[in-house]
């Protein structure tokens, strides 16, 4: 399926010029896919009304040729997102990476994005495809809290051994295996 928009939402303490965001924008913009990278405020201390705010105003006319791909937060951020649109609002897919959606014990300041439970039986109905990608290595979000979020969901999931938290940091200023997933999943 190909995509006509593509939101890329980032996490706790990144910006849009971070990572592997770049080049991830670059990838679809050399496809002509209109690309959105929103600048979430206040990344290190983050708020969730917020950041629904701030993708309220960002993104026009979500659909069903609509792409979201998650960062760590940004997955939650995105989730919630999608379960406040409208009922005949359908979302193409949502590619979540590092995600969560239960409290962390390794970011405790979090905590208040994932104190009112998610509808996953209303988000599977909402997004066409649902993808998860973890590392077995990540100690930012644990590799269960990624796994068990693609269960609730019924995302395909996949799982790589020494990606980290895909961060810069990292090594990930580029994502081939992210690349492959999406080319894989006709998303790219």
């Amino acid at each position: 399926m190909n995509f006509d928009n593509v939101v890329i939402v980032h996490g706790f303490l990144a910006a849009p010029n971070r990572h592997w965001f770049p080049w991830l924008k670059g990838q679809y913009e050399r496809l002509n896919t209109s690309v959105i990278v929103p600048e979430m405020p206040e990344s290190h201390a983050p708020s969730p009304h917020l950041w629904q705010e701030r993708l309220q105003q960002s993104i026009l006319n979500p659909n069903e040729r609509t792409l979201f791909i998650g960062h760590s937060l940004g997955c939650i951020a995105t989730l919630r997102y999608i379960a406040s649109l409208p009922d005949d609002v359908t979302i193409g897919g949502v590619v979540l990476i590092s995600g969560f959606s239960e409290k962390l014990p390794t970011l405790p300041e979090l905590s208040a994005f994932t104190d009112v439970s998610l509808d996953f039986r209303l988000l599977i109905q909402k997004i066409e495809r649902r993808v998860a990608i973890l590392s077995l290595n990540d100690e930012t979000v644990p590799p269960q809290f990624t796994l068990d979020l693609s269960q609730q969901l019924c995302a395909e999931l996949h799982g790589f051994p020494d990606g980290g938290h895909f961060l810069d940091d990292d090594g990930f200023t580029t994502f081939s295996n992210l690349e492959k997933v999406l080319k894989d999943n006709s998303m790219l």
